[in-house]
């Protein structure tokens, strides 16, 4: 590498998935020599992108680390050639085995990529010392992490004790990311540990960023996104093509066989045996239906719960590898409808979500309302004067089961924000509903909001509680800390894993 032109510094960018890097290598002629001689500072000059900028030290460092380890082992073949002349000048192989000394000692002897001999116990004990240090040296810079010193703009933003947007939130996981590249020496891969103590370290300096008591596994999680995003693909490794043609290059395709197993009939056999699988153009067919129709008026059900029941195993792919919510919905906007979501439920549970919640809620809405932490409470109080307008007894059970659903937080001494919001504004990341006159039958409102985006408009209170609990299944979030005794109530409920 140190006699490269800069066209071969070029070249090799391009191999390594780096071609966005060339024109401005090619502008500042940076050859073999001088591509070894960049420090921190200057590849910050050279490269904008953070993701960029670690892979290429990667990459310089792995190169000068191979490049001291072969020079390491020069000594050691010298003494070895000393050792063993008959070897180093050519003596013939006969010569050799006629020697009962040297063929126990041409026994723990190796080439090297110099073409010296070497004992290979000496490459061994060097590879066990070499790991032994490395394992050290992780464990000194991890027990003794301090956050790096963020922007002026950021630290503005942390020091009036705010929860940061999306934007800024990517900015600190970036600088949290090339930091601890740098600690690692390079390294795309930290452990479980190294994670742990980074975002232990920054909620412990700014503990406003632990919201509802879920942040140490949202931060952690868009670290290691963050790191899986910047690494270097693998897929034309030659390592891994070599796996690839052995064991099958993806599931549905059989192995290549060689020419001395193919027979006259084997390919015609090879493609009725082959699973089937769609694909993409045909599952954009039925996410492009379903786009068309969710927008008429009139909508052909059947044939809806028929393409969501083809697309179900693309999209809990995309839930379980974290997709954002916008671009799930933008696929399949029928999750926005309560029936759809109560299926989608159905087909991860078995259960039926609303059946279930009305049960519930006829239960348990006296003995709720009963008790006694909850008499003062603002929704019990608005709950006795509208009870006193009306005298049909439909409606004053409507009234019952509303309260009791609405009150079900304040019971178990949870934050009802984080659950449902009366007559206010939504706040809460999490789903949580939003109730506008609850105890009016003419005008009363309920809305299930994911991610301060509505969801889902829903009848009463009944349909509203019960696409509360399944969006948080059919989405895959977690119950937040400061809600989860009242959620796991209800979900013990639904399952009856226990009696409440």
């Amino acid at each position: 590498m140190e006699n490269w032109s800069v066209d071969q510094v070029c070249n090799w960018l391009k191999q390594r998935n780096l071609g966005e890097l060339v024109p401005k290598f090619r502008e500042e002629e940076v050859s073999g020599a001088a591509l070894l001689a960049l420090n921190d500072r200057m590849v910050q000059q050279l490269v904008k992108k953070i993701g960029h900028q670690a892979v290429l030290m990667d990459l310089v460092n792995k190169y000068q680390q191979q490049k001291s380890g072969l020079e390491s082992l020069t000594p050691c073949g010298e003494m070895a050639s000393s050792k063993f002349p008959e070897v180093i000048d050519g003596a013939t192989d006969k010569q050799m085995l006629n020697s009962s000394d040297l063929v126990e000692k041409k026994k723990y002897l190796c080439l090297t990529e110099n073409g010296v001999l070497i004992d290979h116990r000496v490459l061994k004990q060097k590879k066990n010392s070499k790991s032994f240090f490395a394992r050290y040296k992780t464990m000194q810079w991890t027990s003794s992490y301090a956050l790096p010193d963020f922007p002026y703009d950021v630290k503005c933003i942390l020091a009036e004790k705010k929860c940061p947007d999306h934007s800024m939130r990517i900015r600190i996981i970036e600088f949290l990311q090339a930091d601890m590249t740098k600690y690692l020496e390079g390294s795309l891969y930290p452990n479980s540990q190294q994670y742990n103590i980074v975002i232990s370290a920054l909620l412990q300096a700014y503990p406003f960023l632990d919201e509802d008591g879920n942040g140490f596994l949202l931060w952690k999680r868009a670290l290691k996104d963050r790191f899986k995003y910047v690494r270097r693909p693998i897929e034309d490794d030659e390592q891994v093509l070599r796996n690839k043609c052995k064991f099958g290059h993806r599931r549905g395709q059989t192995r290549k066989p060689s020419l001395g197993e193919n027979r006259p009939g084997d390919v015609q056999m090879q493609v009725e045996e082959e699973p089937v699988y769609f694909e993409s153009s045909a599952m954009d067919i039925h996410i492009k239906w379903l786009k068309q129709e969710y927008m008429k008026t009139q909508k052909n059900w059947k044939e809806v719960d028929n393409r969501m029941n083809v697309t179900t195993e693309i999209r809990r792919k995309m839930i379980s590898n974290k997709t954002p919510l916008k671009d799930i919905l933008g696929l399949f906007p029928f999750l926005r409808c309560s029936y759809q979501l109560f299926r989608e439920f159905q087909l991860l549970t078995h259960m039926d979500i609303y059946k279930k919640t009305v049960e519930i809620l006829e239960i348990h809405s006296e003995n709720i309302l009963s008790l006694y932490v909850v008499r003062n409470n603002p929704i019990n109080i608005m709950l006795q004067e509208n009870l006193k307008r009306h005298t049909e007894e439909d409606v004053l059970k409507y009234m019952r089961m509303t309260a009791a659903c609405l009150l079900l937080p304040d019971v178990f001494g949870d934050d009802s924000s984080l659950f449902a919001v009366v007559n206010e504004e939504v706040k809460a990341v999490t789903p949580v509903l939003e109730v506008k006159d609850p105890f009016n039958v003419n005008s009363c409102e309920f809305v299930l909001y994911v991610e301060r985006e509505e969801l889902a408009q829903l009848n009463d209170c009944t349909m509203a509680l019960a696409a509360l609990l399944a969006a948080f299944h059919v989405f895959g979030i977690p119950y937040p800390k400061r809600i989860h005794r009242t959620l796991n109530f209800l979900e013990s409920l639904v399952f009856g894993v226990r009696s409440p």
